[in-house]
Order: C-alpha cells, then sequence, then structure tokens
C-alpha cells in the first residue's frame, strides 16, 4: 500500500518536474522594471563597473525596445548603458516580485489514513496564491533568423501558501460509518506550492489541509489530514 502511494507521489513530482523543465521558453519581450545582474556579466558590458569595490551583484532598471536594451542601474557610480541585444553574447538578469494567482487544484492524492487505502480524490477546489516569484530572463546570440540575430528566453517559479473552497464526497466510508446517506461536502483548504510559469498558464504543486465546514467534520476521516495535489494558475498581476 505505501509503494503504491510512493509511486503515485513520485509520478506526480516527476510530472511538476518535467513540465518545469519545458518551461524555459523563448519570449517576445522583458518586462520593464528593476533586476539583478552578476557583476561579473556586467563588466563585460561595462568596463568602468571594474573599478567598482568587488560585489557580486548589480541592481539595474531594465528597459527593452525593438532590440536594444537600456540598462540604468540603481547605484549612482555607474552610468546608464544603451545596447544592441544582437551584440550581447550572454547575460541573465533576473528579479523577484510578489505573486497573486488564482489556483484550481482539480485532484488531490490522500495519504492512507486509519485503515483506509490511499485515494485519489477528483473533486474540485479553487484557491487564492499568494507567494513569492522569480523571474530569469536571458539574452543570448542565436544564428539569424530573418532580420533577428538573439534571443530572449525566460523562466519564472515560486513558492508560496493558499487558501481556497472545494467539494468532497461523503459517505458512511469516509465517515466511519456515522452516515447512512452520501453528499457533497463543503471544505476550506489552506496549504503551500510550488509554482512553474508555464507561460500561458501556471503548473504547480500542493500539499494541503481541509477542514469540513458541517457538524459531520469529526467523524470525516480526512479532517485537518495532509494531501498532494497538482494544481494550475492564472497570475493576476
Amino acid at each position: 500500500m505505501r509503494k503504491e502511494f510512493h509511486y503515485m507521489l513520485a509520478m506526480l513530482v516527476a510530472g511538476i518536474y518535467f513540465c518545469s523543465c519545458k518551461s524555459v521558453q523563448t519570449v517576445t519581450e522583458i518586462p520593464t522594471d528593476v533586476y539583478t545582474v552578476s557583476a561579473k556579466e556586467y563588466t563585460l558590458l561595462d568596463s568602468v563597473a571594474k573599478q567598482l569595490p568587488s560585489q557580486k551583484h548589480i541592481k539595474v532598471e531594465v528597459e527593452e525596445t525593438n532590440g536594444i536594451v537600456r540598462l540604468k542601474p540603481v547605484s549612482q557610480k555607474l552610468s546608464s548603458l544603451e545596447i544592441k541585444m544582437s551584440s550581447i553574447k550572454n547575460l541573465k538578469i533576473y528579479r523577484y516580485t510578489f505573486d497573486v494567482d488564482v489556483l484550481t487544484i482539480p485532484f488531490k492524492i490522500r495519504p492512507p489514513v486509519k485503515g483506509f487505502p490511499q485515494q485519489l480524490n477528483p473533486n474540485f477546489s479553487a484557491a487564492i496564491y499568494l507567494g513569492r516569484r522569480r523571474d530569469s530572463y536571458r539574452i543570448s546570440s542565436a544564428k539569424p533568423r530573418g532580420s533577428k540575430k538573439f534571443k530572449v528566453s525566460g523562466v519564472g517559479y515560486g513558492y508560496g501558501g493558499f487558501i481556497g473552497l472545494g467539494a468532497v464526497t461523503m459517505n458512511p466510508f469516509v465517515t466511519k460509518q456515522q452516515l447512512d446517506y452520501e453528499y457533497d461536502g463543503f471544505v476550506i483548504n489552506g496549504g503551500f506550492a510550488g509554482i512553474y510559469d508555464a507561460k500561458k498558464f501556471n503548473l504547480g504543486f500542493a500539499v494541503g489541509v481541509d477542514y469540513l465546514l458541517d457538524k459531520n467534520n469529526t467523524n470525516w476521516i480526512y479532517h485537518g489530514s495532509p494531501w498532494f495535489g497538482l494544481l494550475f494558475g492564472v497570475n493576476l498581476n
């Protein structure tokens, strides 16, 4: 029984991993914002940066327009740069932002509890996710395709907490035979999630708990017990 559960969980995590690998995609533009760049890479663009005290990273305001990227260091000791992206061999920038998503959890894997085997529950749940997100972009040279001689790739991922609502099936089997009928119970769920940005939508892995909101919560065997699930999300910000 435990081996089967571990196998199901491993398959779920593997699916998230491979999807995350594919989330490194070519993007059309870099959002204007303040980013972090390694000092080593920045000195390849601006030799003046070599004269500054040793530091690992530099904060810069980044703006991209028509194949030209403008880099304005937050530090007043460095001048702004305006560079053709086709002349950049390799430059990686990243930023951290606060993330707000609407999530759907199409199914949950519930571990064995009180003699009941592991379950794959397809009950629908929706939640609001709040967390920290990292977006990384890489500008690199590429083989000319038409008039474009550079490539911009990006990947995003984050972690945080969520809270939402859902439904669960209530019957004699999951209530220690305290019910003689079946109905759909109303639950509030919460937990933690890791999210990958697949560009058109967000994909992730969640660990959470459900709390039944009616009088049968003391008899429900999954009340407050952990579950694992796959989630999909839409970024609101």
